[in-house]
């Protein structure tokens, strides 16, 4: 499916975007990813990139999380 996958903080937060419809499982990922569509809602597209760049971002090391800039 064409669009965008981002991870999301759990595997429950994935599962209620797939029930909702707001995206689709993320092909080849952990199931605690979803792919979202191109024609998902700019704001709801905004919001998940951001909360799977904090997620991501908080798993770093210390000293590779003082390396990248915060986003949210």
């Amino acid at each position: 499916m064409p669009g965008v996958s981002v991870k999301t903080p759990d595997v429950e937060t994935a599962q209620m975007l797939i029930d909702t419809g707001v995206g689709v499982k993320a092909p080849y990922f952990h199931r605690s990813w979803v792919n979202l569509p191109w024609g998902t809602a700019e704001d709801e597209l905004r919001h998940r990139l951001t909360v799977a760049y904090d997620t991501i971002r908080a798993s770093l090391t210390k000293k590779a999380q003082a390396a990248l800039p915060p986003l949210g």
